[in-house]
């Protein structure tokens, strides 16, 4: 890093419309529980964020929380780990990391309810 520049390693969705395409139910579990609408796009860290928000205090029924409650502190572990990944400029390693995370939403989506 420079004097006055800083590298920044960051990862985003490319397309948000697409995180409710791949994950409908998990997209519904949070979407009618937000009181104003997001100011920026959805995407699926945010949708993680979210869900760990709705399984912790949104009014879900108790089943439901149950059976997404290991899938989100999953997902939730993953994130953590791709944000240390990508503080600590190590690319591959959270390139791989994307993969596991978009595999743990899509096995809750499998298992979540539909609304």
């Amino acid at each position: 890093m420079g004097k006055f520049l800083q590298i920044r390693v960051s990862a985003t969705t490319y397309d948000p419309s697409e995180v409710q395409r791949a994950w409908p139910r998990l997209f519904g579990l949070v979407t009618p529980n937000r009181p104003t609408p997001p100011h920026e796009p959805e995407g699926v860290l945010e949708l993680v964020d979210a869900l760990w928000d709705i399984v912790h205090y949104g009014d879900l029924d108790k089943t439901v929380k149950t059976t997404l409650s290991p899938f989100v502190e999953k997902a939730l572990a993953v994130k953590e780990q791709l944000d240390n990944a990508l503080a600590e400029r190590r690319a591959s390693q959270a390139d791989t990391l994307t993969y596991e995370l978009e595999d743990i939403l899509t096995d809750m989506e499998r298992v979540a309810p539909k609304i």
